[in-house]
């Protein structure tokens, strides 16, 4: 094995766990009692359950209520970019809102599949604090509007998949070792048995941008909270275990092949002159390898994440403080890549 690898190899097990798990979403999906689920509720009621939230969860921190149909394009898309709503509950522009922290670790969709979805979402692998603190949020609610519970199921939802404790325990994970290697089946049929499963970024049905996956749990019936964080915590350990060998055979079987294309990635982000999403996504995501192998040196290797949504279509577009068309925006995006990856080199 030349030096070169070897220091490779040495890296990964330095940097084990450090860029692997992204984040920890815990959502928890509520319905107010004796209303129908939100595709039955009449537009009037519906409009009153954002104010109710908010004036719930404004007693023990700053919140802010964001009113889907008064949203422009751009504003909604940063929200739906940084993970804080989702497209089903941007399509409600009748009586959508959500109630997002100051701080945009906790979003409360209201009117999206459910009266109320919980969401709290936290850097790294912190699943049970984001828990702790998405049930916190749950009992200050609770406190104000009463929520449909089954004695022997559980809390009531759109969804059967979601009835009983309603929560979904999820990891948002970075996979290319995974996926280049096309060992992700096996991973999946693996975290099947514990009642998980592994889906694209945004969820179920979505693509997987720059090897971005997120994991969570299937099934919400007949298991407690704790249970559902017992197993997301295992089903993400045995993946991370797999995701670290597929690394390191990635780059003994690359060799200098492998090394060239991680460093022509980070060459395309630092000179070219138009970038794409799909482009750029690509190359970030060999970026982030490089800094992991060792071979690419950056002072602030974290601000490659804060990138990521920085350089998506709406975020770009409140970035530049102008309309943007798609190649504009295209040759604004590969500028502010270059200058945010030079300062950091």
């Amino acid at each position: 094995m030349s030096n070169g690898i070897r220091n490779c190899c040495d890296n990964i097990m330095e940097h084990k766990n450090k860029d692997i798990i992204i984040s920890s979403p815990i959502r928890l999906a509520r319905n107010a009692a004796g209303l129908p689920f939100p595709a039955r509720l009449s537009a009037e009621r519906a409009k009153k359950l954002p104010k109710d939230v908010y004036a719930a969860v404004a007693q023990t921190d700053r919140f802010n209520l964001f009113i889907m149909e008064r949203l422009g394009s751009v504003e909604a898309g940063i929200l739906k970019e940084k993970h804080l709503v989702s497209e089903d509950l941007l399509r409600n522009t009748v009586s959508g809102a959500a109630v997002i922290n100051d701080a945009e670790t906790v979003s409360v969709m209201v009117g999206e599949e459910d009266h109320i979805r919980i969401q709290c979402i936290l850097g790294g692998q912190d699943f049970r604090e984001a828990y702790r603190v998405a049930d916190r949020v749950d009992d200050d609610i609770s406190k104000k509007i009463a929520y449909a519970f089954d004695a022997r199921l559980g809390y009531l939802t759109a969804c059967p998949t979601n009835v009983g404790t309603g929560m979904r325990a999820s990891a948002m994970m970075f996979l290319p070792g995974l996926s280049i290697f096309n060992s992700l089946e096996a991973c999946i049929e693996a975290v099947a048995r514990l009642n998980m499963t592994i889906r694209g970024v945004y969820g179920e049905g979505s693509d997987s941008a720059g090897y971005l996956y997120q994991v969570s749990n299937q099934r919400s019936l007949g298991v407690s909270e704790n249970e559902l964080l017992d197993a997301v915590e295992m089903s993400v350990g045995h993946i991370e275990d797999a995701e670290l060998r597929a690394r390191e055979l990635l780059l003994k079987n690359g060799g200098a092949e492998f090394r060239d294309k991680i460093q022509r990635a980070y060459g395309v982000l630092t000179h070219a002159y138009c970038l794409g999403s799909a482009e750029f996504m690509q190359a970030v995501s060999l970026v982030k390898l490089g800094v992991f192998y060792g071979i690419i040196k950056l002072t602030d290797p974290d601000r490659l994440e804060k990138l990521t949504v920085e350089a998506q279509p709406a975020s770009l577009q409140s970035l530049s403080g102008q309309e943007l068309s798609p190649e504009t925006r295209d040759i604004f995006r590969a500028g502010y890549v270059a200058q945010v990856l030079k300062s950091i080199s």
